[in-house]
């Protein structure tokens, strides 16, 4: 298992083409993947009703959890979506 932290770098937050880039993303990864807020509350990262549900506004951080055969693939390429923000 793989646990990182990122920020919400959007100035709309995390709204839906974000989310829809991340189920892209990560569907075909088959380990565990999930988004955890601050509270606790989490959503699958495969999942764009999930992550819509989580309501992360600009500057909120998260923790994003990898589990299983691929996940240090799936992290990197976390890394690199939050790292260029989406491609927004």
């Amino acid at each position: 298992m793989i646990n990182k932290e990122f920020t919400i770098d959007g100035q709309y937050g995390f709204h839906l083409r974000p989310a829809q880039v991340m189920v892209e993303k990560m569907s075909p990864f088959t380990c565990d993947v999930k988004m955890k807020k601050e509270d606790g509350t989490e959503a699958d990262a495969k999942s764009i009703l999930g992550l819509m549900s989580l309501g992360l506004n600009n500057g909120q951080k998260v923790q994003m959890e990898t589990n299983g055969a691929d996940e240090k693939k799936a992290m990197a390429t976390l890394e690199e979506l939050f790292r260029t923000n989406f491609g927004e």
